[in-house]
């Protein structure tokens, strides 16, 4: 497994282990334009026998962005798709609702492989062309849920959620599907007009709102007095997860864990305000945390051992000048 893959699957064991203490957070995939081939558009347009190239795996089991890709042409326009593996039953093209508008087309709003009544296209590689009678949507939003994660949960596939996202243009997110089967993983998928909309980083966790329940807000989770995860029987031995409570950026209340302390950088002692999570060799540091902390004048997070640091965290670390203290006296600001 790829250090990207791990990352990922310590991801979501972690919120599959907040999700059946009653915390519900999920990460946020944003998909760009892209079209799946079936057998005989793919030799239609790269030639008899040709098999896609995988260029990187993506996060759902099995599938890949390939190095192939393919123009969509209309009369008003032409864009370039990236081809998505493995090959389908039917060829299907995915576009925003602002792409497809500049290309003249009127698209539903589907679920991936309901292509009733969705217009088709034509696409093209070089001089080789196939038509497509129907198959152009705009992707619902929707959440891919492994079984184990949807009983964790307490969903099924084909329910409604709703989808939280915190930012200065945060928002909530209605109608997003619940996709669970053996050939899916934690993952809910927006496309670019929404993440646009809603300011979403790519990976970035947004609170689900389950069926009947209120659009709530943030909250840290902690294994502490008066935080929302401490009285969810989150016990020894579980990741503490470690999302910033409201905007990314934007200051709130006190941080779990900040304090003047001194603390030496560069071989110079100095007193400073800081972060002391040393006591918390359970931690997984996100970039979220690190904004508000940032937001918060920190200049020093101190970790225990065992801590993992997301990479984006530990990018925001970077971007921000805060320096992250390890048990063994090593300092990182990159």
């Amino acid at each position: 497994m790829s250090d990207t893959g791990l990352r990922s699957a310590v991801t979501r064991a972690v919120l599959t282990e907040l999700a059946a203490a009653g915390e519900y957070w999920v990460p946020a995939a944003v998909s760009g334009r892209h079209c799946h081939l079936s057998r005989a558009d793919l030799e239609r347009l790269f030639g008899p026998g040709h098999e896609l190239t995988p260029l990187r795996m993506l996060e759902q089991p099995g599938q890949f962005a390939a190095e192939e890709k393919v123009a969509l042409e209309t009369q008003k326009g032409r864009l370039i798709l990236r081809v998505v593996g493995p090959v389908r039953k039917e060829s299907q093209v995915e576009l925003s609702l602002t792409e497809a508008r500049q290309l003249g087309l009127t698209v539903p709003v589907r679920l991936s492989g309901d292509l009733d009544g969705s217009p088709g296209c034509r696409l093209t590689n070089g001089g080789r062309t196939a038509d497509l009678a129907r198959g152009v949507i705009a992707a619902a939003r929707h959440l891919h849920m492994s079984p184990a994660e949807a009983a964790a949960f307490g969903l099924q596939d084909g329910q409604e959620v709703s989808l939280r996202a915190d930012g200065p243009r945060g928002a909530v997110m209605e109608h997003v599907i619940v996709r669970s089967g053996s050939g899916h993983v934690l993952e809910a998928h927006i496309d670019t007009d929404e993440a646009n909309a809603f300011g979403i980083r790519a990976g970035q966790l947004c609170r689900l709102v389950m069926p009947g329940s209120p659009a709530s807000g943030g909250g840290p989770f902690l294994a502490g007095a008066g935080i929302p995860g401490a009285a969810a029987g989150i016990g020894a031995g579980s990741r503490t997860f470690l999302p910033a409570a409201g905007n990314p950026g934007i200051s709130g209340g006190s941080l779990p864990g900040m304090g003047a302390a001194d603390t030496t950088a560069g071989g110079i002692r100095r007193k400073e305000t800081l972060l002391d999570y040393s006591g918390k060799p359970d931690l997984l540091l996100t970039e979220e945390l690190l904004y508000r902390a940032a937001a918060q004048g920190m200049k020093y997070i101190r970790l225990a051992p065992g801590a993992l640091v997301t990479p984006l965290a530990r990018d925001v670390a970077w971007e921000k000048g805060i320096e992250l203290v390890y048990p063994d006296g090593k300092n990182e600001r990159r």
